[in-house]
């Protein structure tokens, strides 16, 4: 590796060692500035060896990396190469923006899926690097349908946050509800809701 890689990783490292020695009495306000200042190194160093693979083709072979698999929009599955030191979401932002059509971008969603569950990320889990996950680990995009569930006319609605993927058909959205709730007889209805997010009775399909 460089010398000038080198010395940029080592400065970086040190810096963040400085950074992560908080005072035993600190106040809330310290705490999240010694955070971002971390997050911004992090950032920097990213940024820098990212600028240095593209130009030092020697310096991409002898990176470590893992080989991630993604599952997009509709059911194709793709592997990509990673390097060790790449923040998770930054690959997923990279992900959507190459493979994700504009105009589901901002509903779609990138997590995990174990025995046909989907599950999302954590705050923390996305700060994470590359080199916490093994070779050919599985994500999956996915989208978020809020369902309002009532149970008579008169009944409060109650809300149910639902995961799904793009393919999934309206039957199989019906028997995922009805798993989860319990629900022999169930009748579907769809609603668009306005710029605020709220919904009126006309607006339900029959």
């Amino acid at each position: 590796m460089s010398k000038s890689v080198d010395h940029e990783l080592n400065s970086t490292m040190a810096l963040t060692r400085t950074s992560s020695k908080v005072p035993k009495s600190f106040v809330y306000e310290d705490l999240i500035f010694h955070i971002q200042t971390m997050q911004h190194q992090m950032n920097a160093m990213t940024k820098f060896l990212d600028d240095q693979c593209k130009n030092d083709g020697q310096l991409r072979k002898e990176l470590k990396s893992h080989s991630l698999k993604f599952i997009d929009p509709y059911g194709n599955l793709t592997t990509h190469e990673c390097f060790d030191y790449e923040m998770i979401n930054t690959i997923f932002n990279k992900y959507k923006k190459d493979y994700v059509p504009k105009y589901l971008q901002k509903w779609i969603k990138i997590g995990k899926i174990n025995q046909n569950m989907i599950s999302p990320f954590e705050d923390h889990e996305l700060t994470l690097s590359v080199s916490n996950y093994t070779d050919d680990y599985q994500f999956i995009t996915y989208g978020e349908l809020n369902i309002s569930i009532a149970y008579g006319e008169k009944a409060p609605l109650q809300n149910l946050l639902l995961r799904v993927l793009l393919t999934d058909s309206i039957e199989k959205i019906k028997m995922l509800i009805q798993e989860l709730k319990k629900i022999k007889n169930l009748e579907l209805k769809s609603c668009i809701l306005n710029q605020h997010g709220l919904s009126n009775e006309q607006c339900w399909s029959q």
